[in-house]
């Protein structure tokens, strides 16, 4: 029996990034089942699930698109410019144009779906394939899936965008047989992609804000913690205002971000900060630290944070939330340990002056004080004579925090910054009477 697959899913690999492209095919897939399609006799086709060791891929893929029902596309400026997602849109595009001139119909089979946003008018024949329609929301047709992926996978955007999408699938493949293309070798189609004029992404430049998240888990939860109902699977499922008005901190960060007119994406901060931080400044952007106070007793979250801390970093903003009713986190050891992680910039904290790093922000100020994080940031950005960050001197390291069995980075000599670079919240103070435990700054 041929095998005529009851969809394709088409990507390109630069965008199979945190599974976010399985989760859609499996969900699209389960979707179809609820509706009442039968795609088990004809499975759907994804290249990774089909693609054995060993097997002639191009052929492989040939095969699948040759004969598969409907074909689902996901654009975004890495597929426009990707050889082969261009010859797969282009051998199943000529199958619907062959289908046209058999029968004078045009088959809704291509069903395309907005990935990852593009700047610009979608090149000749690309177009013409409608990826948005009445329903499926504003935030999709502004930001994308992947970005609703992000930041609310269970939340009802996306839910309408796979029911869509589904429907569209199932109307191609129950209804119309679409001429076959038998023996189709991809390595010998001639495809429309890359595009001579494809469009940008719009995420690059100063609308775009990177936002890391440092949270804890439910299993484990952090060292000390009791209370499991802030906590999800993940570091993205941190709800630090519980009951929470949003599903998660991070997806009400990115909501208060697109209220206020930029793109964003989150990532979980991990050894490698510094450098994506290095990252977004050289791609001219913003960022923003939500930090959960419980994660710097976390080996991992404590060594990226301590060393965010020992960097200049005049366009990036640190958030840290906190619930009134949260008793275990109104206990003062944890915003010690927090103050000996973060001991430069913890002298900045809730100054007037300053408000790129806020501390114990409850529930009611979070959206306002994000959303001047964000302005303050930007103009920083804006004012900025070079991306390049200033790292401060090292300066003595903090203490260990009570219950790690890791040490602290052996101890260093201090070294006087350069006195340009010199900043008020690297004085010491022994007047404060709030100066966390940690280790005071030189003095000059």
């Amino acid at each position: 029996m041929v095998q005529e697959p009851y969809f394709f899913l088409s990507y390109a690999r630069k965008d199979d990034r945190d599974e976010f492209v399985k989760r859609f095919y499996d969900d699209l897939a389960l979707e179809l089942r609820d509706i009442g399609a039968d795609p088990a006799a004809q499975p759907p086709f994804r290249d990774v699930e089909r693609l054995g060791l060993g097997s002639d891929w191009a052929r492989v893929l040939g095969g699948a698109v040759g004969h598969c029902r409907a074909f689902v596309a996901l654009y975004s400026p890495s597929y426009l410019s990707s050889e082969y997602c261009g010859k797969e849109w282009t051998a199943f595009r000529e199958r619907l144009d062959k289908y046209r001139q058999e029968t004078e119909i045009d088959v809704p089979a291509l069903v395309p779906v907005l990935w990852v946003p593009m700047e610009g008018e979608l090149p000749d024949g690309i177009g013409r394939y409608q990826y948005n329609e009445a329903g499926m929301g504003q935030e999709y047709a502004t930001h994308g899936l992947m970005h609703i992926l992000r930041t609310d996978p269970t939340g009802p955007v996306y839910r309408r965008v796979v029911e869509r999408v589904a429907a569209r699938v199932r109307v191609a493949a129950d209804r119309f047989r679409l001429p076959l293309t038998p023996g189709l070798d991809l390595t010998e189609v001639r495809g429309l992609f890359p595009a001579a004029e494809q469009p940008r992404t719009a995420e690059p430049g100063t609308g775009h804000v990177q936002v890391f998240l440092a949270a804890g888990v439910a299993d484990p939860l952090p060292e000390g913690r009791r209370r499991t109902e802030y906590y999800g699977r993940s570091p993205r499922e941190w709800t630090p205002y519980h009951p929470p008005k949003y599903p998660t901190v991070a997806h009400r960060a990115q909501k208060v971000i697109v209220e206020e007119g930029y793109t964003s994406n989150i990532e979980v901060v991990d050894a490698g900060l510094s450098g994506r931080l290095d990252e977004t400044m050289g791609n001219n952007q913003t960022s923003i630290l939500l930090v959960d106070p419980w994660a710097v007793r976390s080996e991992a979250y404590r060594d990226a944070l301590a060393e965010y801390d020992g960097e200049y970093r005049p366009a990036t903003g640190v958030l840290v939330p906190c619930h009134d009713a949260d008793e275990e986190s109104g206990d003062d050891a944890i915003w010690q340990d927090l103050s000996q992680v973060l001991w430069r910039n913890w002298r900045r904290r809730n100054d007037p002056h300053d408000e790129l790093f806020r501390v114990r922000v409850d529930a009611e100020d979070f959206d306002d004080r994000l959303a001047v994080m964000l302005a303050v940031a930007q103009n920083r950005l804006m004012e900025m004579e070079t991306t390049t960050p200033f790292r401060l001197p090292e300066g003595p390291p903090p203490p260990p925090l009570h219950g790690l069995t890791v040490p602290g980075p052996g101890p260093s000599a201090p070294q006087e910054p350069p006195p340009e670079r010199l900043r008020d919240f690297d004085r010491h103070d022994p007047d404060d009477p709030e100066e966390p435990g940690g280790p005071p700054a030189p003095r000059y």
